[in-house]
């Protein structure tokens, strides 16, 4: 195998995870970057315990590291800032999602990374997984003609424990995000998938539900779910679920097309390929059931997270660094992917209405956009701006949060 790329992780989550995922294709991982004292400490002791890894409380110092690439795995409202950051220091970026938090910050980040000699790989990892391998096999070779409908569902329940795990407090960005914006697990496997981009979004909201006592029992002020409706730049329509708080834990992928559907869904994780019996002649099977599995020179994916995808993103970031290449998931991608997020929620709020996606390979485009810092995020309220809930401020009882606070202090304490 080629040199080792030297990579540095920001945020020692979700990021130490995908430092050892990029140890797998020839990374190898030297210093990781962590704020939270106790996280940082976890880390060193048990997931690279006896390893060489310097260990980082400072972003800056952290950059000064004899790096070449950096995954950008810090809180997921502040990615752009932290890759800007990293490409200006010469590193290579694997950025995790979402790619930006404002449409201002979308051409700050398309710009720095035009700007640089480097490689920006968005690490949206959902499209990389078998059963959308299997059907981005099957729709490029022709198999199920041309791509007319789409839905992709990413649901993701959670209980006042479970999110104590993961927020640190009601200022923390799961706390309150709007349930429109963490879009890129059900959008990506549409775009990578048909190889389209969306040019349109229509988005509606379920409220936050106050008869859910998993939903008052906690801190968050996030709606139940959210719709967006994608118009596709090939005509096709793609309705999007993204991360929602529904009871049905999991992913559900479909498209249908002019030869066949193709889907599988948490209930079913194989594939199934569907073909109407009156388009062939003698007619055919109407259903096929199969578990795609990885090709043989990658299956070694299987032993890492999301079902193998996670190998994918490490594996192809590795891969443009080293040949120089355009990468799989570009800026450009990755600002498709996170923005109907963004303004899904604008259309939302404004009963649905379409909004133009903006395509921000088109350097006139970005203009509209360069001073759009309009945004939920409750510390940075002001007149104009939105909150987290299409039902204003949602309250935290004082009761919810004395048992959020301690479930908090019983997760860092258990971190020792």
């Amino acid at each position: 195998m080629d040199t080792p790329i030297r990579v540095g992780v920001y945020g020692a989550g979700r990021g130490a995870h995908l430092g050892s995922v990029a140890q797998k294709v020839g990374m190898k991982l030297v210093a990781i970057c962590e704020s939270f004292g106790p996280l940082l400490n976890r880390v060193r002791k048990k997931s690279f315990a006896g390893e060489d890894i310097t260990y980082y409380r400072d972003y800056d110092k952290f950059l000064d590291h004899d790096l070449d690439a950096v995954i950008v795995a810090n809180y997921a409202t502040e990615h752009t800032s932290a890759v800007i950051k990293a490409l200006a220091a010469d590193k290579h970026v694997l950025s995790e999602c979402m790619a930006m938090f404002t449409m201002a910050e979308a051409v700050q980040l398309v710009e720095a990374v035009e700007a640089s000699e480097k490689v920006y790989f968005f690490a949206e990892n959902v499209p990389f997984n078998a059963q959308c391998l299997e059907m981005t096999r099957l729709y490029k070779n022709g198999d199920m003609g041309d791509f007319l409908y789409g839905e992709a569902e990413y649901i993701h329940p959670g209980t006042p424990q479970s999110l104590a795990t993961l927020v640190s407090g009601p200022s923390h960005w799961r706390a309150w995000i709007p349930v429109t914006y963490y879009c890129t697990h059900s959008l990506g496997p549409v775009m990578m998938v048909t190889d389209t981009r969306p040019v349109k979004v229509n988005g509606f909201l379920v409220p936050y539900d106050f008869n859910d006592p998993k939903k008052t029992g906690g801190i968050s002020k996030r709606d139940t779910a959210s719709i967006l409706m994608c118009t596709m730049d090939n005509s096709a329509l793609a309705k999007i679920m993204p991360c929602a708080s529904l009871r049905d834990h999991g992913y559900r992928i479909r498209f249908c097309c002019n030869k066949g559907t193709m889907e599988y869904n948490q209930g079913q994780p194989q594939l199934r390929v569907h073909r109407e019996p009156f388009d062939f002649d003698p007619p055919k099977e109407a259903n096929t059931f199969y578990m795609p599995e990885f090709p043989e020179e990658f299956k070694q994916a299987a032993t890492t997270g999301h079902g193998g995808a996670d190998y994918f993103c490490a594996y192809y970031f590795a891969k443009a660094i080293r040949e120089g290449s355009t990468p799989l998931i570009d800026v450009y991608k990755a600002i498709d992917m996170t923005s109907v997020g963004i303004l899904g929620y604008r259309s939302a709020l404004q009963g649905g209405i379409p909004l133009e996606v903006p395509d921000f390979r088109d350097k006139t485009v970005r203009e509209t956009y360069r001073n759009d810092d309009w945004n939920p995020d409750p510390a940075r309220h002001r007149e104009g701006m939105p909150f987290p809930s299409i039902l204003g401020d949602i309250p935290i009882s004082d009761e919810s949060m004395k048992r959020f606070d301690e479930l908090r202090k019983a997760h860092v304490e258990g971190m020792n």
